[in-house]
């Protein structure tokens, strides 16, 4: 018999339980708190991973670069603040990472998804990399 320590570490998705993993406004999206939760609702933001595929016009970055997401996946990318590298900013309103509508209308899932579409201006790659990763 394990005891409830060690079951806990070998539960998959024991982190997500964990309250530095899963911040308290995610409560109030996933039980639509706010009245505008959008179901199936995948949080998740400040992410990390590998890209896996990039479009035909994206120069940044290549698969398999580690890239990092902050709170934003896209913006109108053509006023005033999205010019002057301010995106969050966006007259036209900039897509946050889970439960918004992007420009083709479909709801962005959060870093909790198996993958996520960010465009290559939100992604950073100033850190080092695999370090983050390899812990995981």
């Amino acid at each position: 018999m394990m005891d409830s320590e060690s079951s806990n570490k070998d539960c998959l998705g024991w982190a997500a339980r964990d309250p530095s993993g899963v911040l308290s406004p995610y409560n109030f999206t996933r039980r639509n708190g706010h009245g505008n939760s959008k179901y199936p609702l995948v949080p998740g933001h400040e992410i990390v991973g590998i890209v896996n595929e990039v479009g035909s016009n994206v120069q940044r970055f290549k698969v398999s670069d580690h890239v990092g997401v902050g709170t934003y996946v896209n913006s109108c990318r053509d006023c005033e603040y999205c010019n002057d590298g301010l995106e969050a900013y966006c007259v036209k309103g900039a897509v946050f990472t889970f439960n918004f509508i992007d420009a083709d209308g479909t709801v962005t899932k959060g870093g909790y998804s198996s993958y996520i579409v960010v465009h290559e201006r939100q992604l950073y790659q100033n850190f080092p990399q695999r370090a983050y990763l390899q812990r995981f």
